[in-house]
Formats: C-alpha cells, structure tokens, sequence
C-alpha cells in the first residue's frame, strides 16, 4: 500500500475520497440497510449520500476517509429520519369495502345542524354587508366565484395589491364579527 503524503494536493484527495467510497460501499450499504426504518430507502440514501460527497468535498486532504465516510453516512440518515418523522403518513392498509364502510359510517354520524349553520351564515352576510361595494366584490369573487387575485383586479380595473388588501380587510371584519359572537 503506498504512503500519503502530508501535502494538501486537492486532485490526490479527490481520488482518494472516490476510492474510498468504492472500498467501502458494501460497509456503507449494511449500515443503510441495518440503520434506515425502511428497506427500500436504501438505495436512495446511498444515492444521496454520493451526491453529498460529489457536492461539498473535503477542502484538506482525508487522514480517515473510512470515518469521514460513515460521518456523511450517519449525517444522510439522521436527516432522512428526521424528515421522514415529520411527514405524514401517507399509505392507507385498507380494501375499497372496508374504506366504503367507514365513510358509511362516518356519514350516519355527521348530523348538521340546520340551525347553527344558518346563524353562521347571518353572521357572514352581516359582516360582508359593513364592507364596501369593491371589497364585498372582492370578497365574492375570490371565493365564491373561484378567481385569482389577477383576474379579480383585470375585471374591476384596480391593481392586485388593491385586491389583497380588500380582501384582507373583509377577512379581517368578518373575524372580528364571529370574534363579538362568540363572546356574546
């Protein structure tokens, strides 16, 4: 085996790391496949993992690529792990009846209450009715009608900044009146 030289030499160091990394893949592959929460994650991390080493190489030359190695390696699949922590759980481990039977379910229990809801909808149409006539056209169009803030300002001729802020004025009157309801 030959001797390194102490002397930083950036084009040494580049194919040391390289060689390192095809010297140690199979080690690092285990310790994916012993220390990642799934199986098939795998491959991605030991693809993420060659990106980060092609993208932020060392600037000194590696006295122990084998540790620098299983230091990316750990720091891929601490970060992997945490966002895999953070997003939600997507797969639903269920057959279409056994889904059609909760959503039937849940239906029988949903009961709305006729009432409630037309005192929420007094209260909205006594907020919109203390705007004024743009803002109250504004607000309609936004969110009844489905238009974007740029088609809103094209129709009623005013700029898209106009229409953020009277929308933001609506939004805001129509807390405060749900806001003294709920107080009362």
């Amino acid at each position: 085996m030959a001797a390194r030289s102490s002397a930083p030499d950036t084009g040494r160091s580049r194919e040391t790391l390289e060689q390192a990394y095809e010297r140690y893949r199979s080690e690092l592959r285990r310790f994916f496949e012993v220390n990642a929460p799934r199986a098939q994650a795998v491959d991605d991390l030991m693809q993420e993992m060659f990106l980060n080493l092609i993208n932020s190489r060392p600037t000194a030359e590696l006295r122990d690529a084998q540790r620098y190695l299983f230091r990316v390696a750990w720091n891929v699949l601490h970060t992997n792990n945490r966002r895999a922590g953070r997003e939600p759980k997507l797969r639903v481990s269920s057959t279409a009846a056994e889904l059609d039977s909760h959503a039937e379910r849940s239906n029988r229990l949903w009961v709305e209450d006729d009432c409630t809801s037309a005192l929420a909808q007094e209260q909205l149409d006594r907020a919109l009715s203390k705007l004024p006539a743009p803002c109250q056209a504004c607000v309609l169009l936004h969110y009844r009608d489905g238009r974007t803030y740029k088609e809103i300002a094209l129709e009623l001729g005013i700029t898209v900044h106009t229409v953020k802020k009277y929308i933001m004025k609506a939004l805001n009157e129509v807390r405060m009146q749900f806001n003294v309801s709920e107080d009362q």
